[in-house]
């Protein structure tokens, strides 16, 4: 039941589903309290049930995981670690489903497969237009020094009017018939 509220497992049939939840481990943990740590052997998938669980690099949060995300490293190879340190930012059940157990059900479960193959894709979609618009901020002018170049407003100023050389003004009162008590030729 608890799977099915997760987006990436909803289109899964109710029996496929069932017995891969047979397979999870539920898990209470407190707030404050570690899931897993960077550098920790790959524990498999992690579904939200309650709660709110935290990925960090360090001390920078990348992700947050509320009721119903699905997360997981599969991509890395058979003996790796964990990227990232889980931290529950309240109080938070969560379902584990362990590496070997994830590599079963996409063979048993064709659905599974697909499941977190579309939840990837949309992910890589999401993320890809994050990094387009965060280089075209890094591209403006303004984003990189924090001022406009060359001191110029962002507002649209009109052009100062363009004053003829000196010379000029003799000669288009020439052409009036002006006085003028220039001296020059």
């Amino acid at each position: 039941v608890h799977m099915k509220s997760s987006e990436v497992f909803r289109a899964i049939p109710t029996e496929p589903l069932a017995q891969l939840a047979a397979r999870a481990t539920e898990v209470q943990f407190d707030r404050g309290e570690t899931v897993f740590r960077e550098g920790d052997d790959d524990q498999g998938v992690f579904i939200v049930i309650e709660g709110v669980v935290e990925l960090r690099k360090g001390n920078d949060v990348v992700r947050v995981l509320r009721s119903g995300t699905v997360y997981g490293e599969l991509f890395l190879q058979e003996s790796g670690s964990h990227q990232y340190t889980a931290v529950a930012s309240e109080d938070a059940r969560v379902l584990n489903l362990g590496r070997n157990d994830v590599f079963d059900a996409f063979l048993e479960y064709p659905e599974f497969g697909v499941a977190m193959v579309q939840d990837l894709a949309l992910r890589n979609h999401t993320l890809t237009a994050r990094v387009s618009e965060l280089e075209k901020q890094l591209a403006s002018p303004v984003a990189r020094t924090g001022h406009p170049i060359g001191g110029e407003s962002i507002e649209h100023q009109e052009p100062a009017p363009r004053l003829p050389k000196r010379r000029a003004w003799w000669r288009l009162a020439a052409r009036l018939g002006t006085r003028t008590t220039s001296s020059d030729p």
